[in-house]
């Protein structure tokens, strides 16, 4: 399990969360990340109880060496969470939060690869304009170029920028072209690329890993006359392109809960644990107005949602 060491604005994935719940930087000073503080899901080190305690041990042992004011694993299932949680407390950290803080979507594939099946079981509500907004952008001549490991690099700096811009519309600069270098080594890493006569209209930056391609960040060029067509485009381009390499389910990850409801995908609520080394009333208090302001946003979309 690698740790972070990050300085408390330092984290993009946290700073986007402070900034999606409104509310002020919750964090004092540096705080010690478990896997990439970039990510959306974790749980490496929770996969049993007798490993979440290895993992919170050497978690509050690298937080006293280095003087950090929280060790957080974010990004997890409801047993993962119970499991950091139970042995955080075991392992003696002064205040152990088990917090809501994010949802992912979740969407399985048709057993029968094709778009008519994928449209079949799209919410009726929402099929007609989808089907549509694809059809238009596809009949002007939006291509696929699917680009994989090492074949995506010339092409990262172009997508960055719309990346980086598409994050800056919904508030936090999230992205830089560094990260999505050294990420192009993932294996399953593929950048879909949306393209109009050579022109990339948008991307979308994913990981397919154990059957399931991971829709993680995304880019759109708004100024291109195809721009308001391509997110839907690509949202229907991704599970056709997953569905020819053999994955049976699509996670199209945070954000954006209205979009990805009508698209058909199913909500999943990610948790985030926090060990506090020490008593931090202020802090703990501010996690829980985090989680509780998220969930009233994520409410709002799926009032059903196990908040």
């Amino acid at each position: 399990m690698p740790y972070f060491l990050v300085p408390a604005r330092g984290c993009p994935y946290w700073a986007s969360q402070e900034t999606d719940a409104g509310v002020p930087p919750v964090w004092l000073g540096p705080v010690l990340y478990a896997g990439s503080p970039h990510g959306q899901y974790g749980g490496a080190g929770a996969a049993t109880a007798p490993l979440a305690q290895l993992t919170t041990r050497a978690g509050l042992d690298l937080a006293d060496e280095y003087g950090a004011h929280a060790v957080v694993y974010s990004g997890l299932s409801t047993d993962q969470a119970d499991r950091l949680t139970t042995a955080g407390r075991h392992q003696g950290a002064a205040r152990v939060l088990n917090l809501a803080t994010d949802v992912a979507h979740l969407r399985d594939l048709p057993t029968c690869s094709g778009l008519d099946h994928w449209w079949a079981d799209t919410p009726a509500s929402h099929r007609r304009d989808i089907r549509r907004q694809w059809r238009r952008a596809t009949e002007a001549g939006l291509t696929l170029d699917p680009l994989t490991g090492q074949q995506m690099l010339p092409h990262l700096a172009e997508f960055t920028r719309l990346a980086v811009g598409t994050a800056e519309r919904h508030g936090t600069a999230l992205y830089g072209l560094d990260m999505f270098e050294h990420l192009a080594q993932v294996p399953g890493a593929v950048l879909l690329a949306a393209r109009h006569h050579g022109h990339l209209v948008g991307g979308m930056y994913a990981f397919l890993h154990n059957r399931c391609l991971y829709l993680w960040a995304s880019g759109i060029d708004y100024q291109h006359p195809l721009g308001r067509h391509a997110y839907t485009w690509l949202m229907t381009e991704a599970p056709r392109w997953a569905m020819e390499h053999g994955a049976h389910r699509v996670d199209a990850g945070r954000a954006n809960y209205l979009a990805k409801k009508r698209l058909g995908y199913h909500p999943q609520v990610l948790r985030t644990v926090v060990h506090l080394p020490a008593e931090a009333d202020t802090t703990a208090d501010a996690l829980t107005t985090l989680s509780r302001r998220l969930g009233e946003q994520a409410l709002h979309h799926h009032p059903d949602l196990p908040w």
